[in-house]
């Protein structure tokens, strides 16, 4: 006979999400999000030429376009700490991901909370042979989805029929 007890749980003996072992996101999504800040950076220059009020006062427009290419230059410096901090670790009943430098986020979810999981690629990523890993769970908020970017499709193949596997409470 199966019983099930409800044991108390000591704090000492849980092991914080923080200290967990993440494995890190494939080497060439560096790339990806250079090329993803380089466009958005180009944009947004772009979008300052185009603004009628500065071309009257063209000391204004230089000012914009140098604080604009020094944001850049200081996003592309962060960006090996970004890659650095993202990653994501399984542990029996879930999985985390962590990500954020300034804001550091770490977002767990339960196996058996999973509603769906997908594969997915962005024409940059798709360069770079690189999928996104969509992890939908059951909760009612707006973060209701957990997403994993940098992988290569096998092991987001390998990941999606671990996380699809887990996911009936059931089988624990």
């Amino acid at each position: 006979m199966n019983t099930i007890t409800d044991r108390q749980i000591w704090s000492g003996d849980i092991q914080p999400i923080e200290s967990l072992c993440f494995e890190h996101v494939e080497s060439s999504y560096l790339k990806v999000v250079v090329i993803r800040i380089t466009i958005v950076y180009l944009l947004l220059i772009g979008t300052a030429l185009l603004i009628p009020p500065l071309w009257e006062n063209w000391l204004l427009l230089a000012g914009v376009e140098c604080a604009l290419a020094a944001a850049f230059a200081v996003n592309v410096a962060l960006v090996r700490k970004i890659y650095n901090f993202k990653g994501y670790a399984l542990r029996t009943r879930d999985i985390s991901y962590r990500s954020g430098i300034f804001f550091t986020t770490v977002t767990t979810v339960p196996f058996c909370k999973i509603q769906q999981v997908s594969i997915r690629m962005n024409l940059v990523s798709r360069i770079f042979g690189l999928y996104y890993m969509d992890v939908i769970n059951g909760s009612q908020s707006a973060m209701n989805q957990l997403t994993i970017p940098g992988l290569t499709l096998e092991k987001a193949e390998r990941l999606k029929s671990l996380l699809i596997n887990k996911a009936d409470c059931d089988n624990d």
